[in-house]
């Protein structure tokens, strides 16, 4: 990472972990204490950190901002979080919320505005490719099915949130989620809402990806140091918030922008500092 940062004259280079899904590890001590890290990882008949974890190690001693967009344990393990605030590098995460999800994220909330209270959200997602081909394997979704729920549960205060994700394999690189969703309303009456939605799951993720370079590169500029919340608008299951409603995540992300970007500013041009 250091060598591609000095090879093209970079002034930062950003990690997004982009890689299939992983297994999430069992917890063991070294995820919590510096020393036992080191030491393990001095030790090569260990293999203690996952690979996804493994890179935002690296990208922390390359000084790297670094953004969780799997649910693999990546950076989010107490021992790295704590190495990146220490280490003054910005992270984000985890898990992008780029179709399906994002669209519960608005309309959960429009629900308890009006007083509707959700009895139960079925839904299924039908994909093929890598993706889908990765998360046929019962652990490797298992961390999926978590992000994915983790915010819906928050948002709703129900239990009921069935998810279901099958690898279809024709279907390429095509995501199609479909949600079933029942509501009591007044006087204990029932509603029913369905959605289904479709689209090419890369055309999705790409400029969320893109909109995350650029603003952990501000967030570096800037000084921000470890997970910054103000993110989680990109995310299921957002670092350092407990935020998932779209409408909130953006108003927080919009101030966190200006923000920044005064930061950098007074940091550049000591005339754009505000008076005292």
């Amino acid at each position: 990472m250091t060598e591609f940062r000095d090879r093209h004259g970079l002034a930062r280079v950003v990690v997004v972990d982009l890689a299939s899904t992983e297994p999430l590890p069992e917890p063991v001590p070294e995820f919590a204490d510096r020393a036992l890290l080191e030491a393990a990882l001095a030790d090569p008949a260990r293999a203690v950190l996952p690979p996804s974890s493994l890179t935002a190690y690296a990208a922390l001693l390359a000084g790297a901002p670094y953004a969780g967009f799997t649910p693999s344990a990546s950076m989010y393990l107490p021992v790295l979080v704590d190495l990146a605030a220490e280490r003054g590098v910005p992270v984000a995460g985890q898990d992008g919320k780029t179709g399906q999800t994002w669209l519960r994220t608005v309309l959960a909330p429009a629900f308890a505005a009006r007083g509707l209270r959700v009895l139960s959200w079925a839904g299924t997602n039908l994909l093929g490719g890598g993706d889908g081909a990765t998360l046929a394997d019962p652990e490797a979704v298992r961390s999926k099915l978590a992000s994915k729920t983790r915010g819906l549960h928050d948002l709703t205060g129900s239990d009921v949130t069935p998810l279901h994700i099958d690898n279809v394999p024709d279907l390429g690189d095509i995501k199609v989620a479909w949600d079933h969703v029942h509501v009591q309303g007044f006087l204990g009456s029932r509603l029913t809402l369905q959605t289904t939605w479709s689209a090419y799951d890369s055309m999705l993720a790409a400029p969320l990806v893109l909109d995350l370079g650029r603003l952990l590169a501000l967030a570096d500029a800037a000084g921000y140091a470890g997970p910054v919340p103000q993110l989680g608008f990109f995310f299921k299951d957002p670092w350092g918030s407990d935020v998932h409603d779209v409408a909130s995540q953006t108003l927080a992300l919009a101030d966190w922008v200006r923000e920044a970007s005064a930061r950098v500013a007074a940091a550049t041009d000591p005339s754009a500092r505000p008076a005292q």
